[in-house]
């Protein structure tokens, strides 16, 4: 395509290096490169130059590699919705356009070199129409896959929120194990210090038959020797059983802290899960929050060419006559 230089009227020419210029200081601003828009940048000149160049400079660019966007379900489908409609609005305006064009081809024919440059600039708008209708069926299709992508992500996380609340479940039976055992070992422990009181009693009862013994001990000599021997065989038998049962209560203590220690480690890990989940929920935040700013690009985009159209259909009427 030629980037010639052209008049329009008794302003100054519009050179295609201009247009391109404006048209990049905008896209740097964040901001689409409209008609209107590049049109206030330069100060005015002829729109239908102007949109000529500005269609070359598009035409040149290479095609923008569509943004993968994740949006809500709900989004994606309205906003599927909306750009079927607004394709089809495109679609429908390209088509009169393109009516116009062959309509004005027949009169261009008979007008000279005036007319075929708006034959061409009506081609070239309605080249533009295409290829963002074309865009935008484009951009609704990655958008459905995407939503597909969407519905196999979340159903993931659902699994996996699944899976963690039943560990969470088998961990809380864990620790509800752990502590019957505690309370069983607790009440063996009750167990033995009464047996041990029982034992106990048990030895000053033989203190005081041995008291009673030697007191008698004048009449019942060996009978007081056999009670002490009984007396003395006795303490050895409680002196064992007290060294047995601290063996049994310290076995007891060293099993309780074990189990406790096991608790406590069950209970690191319930909170580890939890924080685990809660990181992800905080990603699928960070994702939404991306999907909404790939959807409030995608509506600056729609409002623009609504603007765009809209301008085309005011000027063709004075342009016509």
């Amino acid at each position: 395509m030629s980037h010639a230089s052209d008049t329009s009227g008794a302003g100054a020419p519009i050179r295609y290096e201009q247009v391109a210029a404006a048209a990049e200081n905008l896209e740097h601003r964040g901001a689409e490169p409209t008609l209107h828009r590049v049109l206030e940048l330069l100060g005015g000149g002829s729109p239908h130059l102007v949109q000529r160049h500005l269609g070359a400079w598009r035409d040149a660019r290479p095609a923008p590699e569509p943004t993968p966007a994740r949006l809500p379900e709900s989004l994606l489908e309205a906003l599927e919705r909306e750009l079927a409609r607004r394709g089809e609005a495109g679609l429908a305006e390209g088509r009169r356009l393109a009516e116009e064009a062959r309509a004005d081809a027949t009169t261009l024919a008979e007008s000279g070199e005036g007319l075929e440059r708006r034959n061409a600039e009506l081609e070239s708008r309605l080249a533009l129409v295409e290829r963002e209708s074309r865009e935008a069926r484009e951009q609704r299709d990655a958008l459905r896959a995407e939503r597909d992508t969407l519905r196999d992500d979340l159903e993931q996380e659902r699994q996996l929120a699944r899976q963690a609340q039943e560990e969470l479940i088998q961990q809380r039976q864990q620790v509800a194990l752990l502590r019957e055992q505690l309370e069983e070992a607790q009440q063996a422990r009750l167990t033995a210090e009464r047996e041990t009181r029982a034992v106990e009693e048990e030895r000053v009862k033989a203190e005081r038959a041995q008291a009673v013994a030697e007191s008698q001990r004048d009449g019942a000599l060996e009978q007081a020797r056999e009670k002490a021997e009984q007396i003395g065989q006795l303490k050895r038998e409680m002196q064992e059983e007290r060294a047995r049962q601290r063996q049994e209560v310290t076995e007891m203590r060293a099993e309780q802290k074990a189990r406790l220690d096991a608790v406590e480690r069950a209970k690191q890990e319930a909170q580890k899960q939890a924080q685990e989940a809660a990181q992800r929920a905080t990603k699928a935040e960070i994702r939404a929050e991306a999907l909404q700013a790939t959807q409030n690009a995608l509506k600056s985009r729609m409002d623009a060419m609504q603007v765009q159209q809209r301008q085309r259909g005011m000027r063709s009427p004075g342009e016509r006559d």
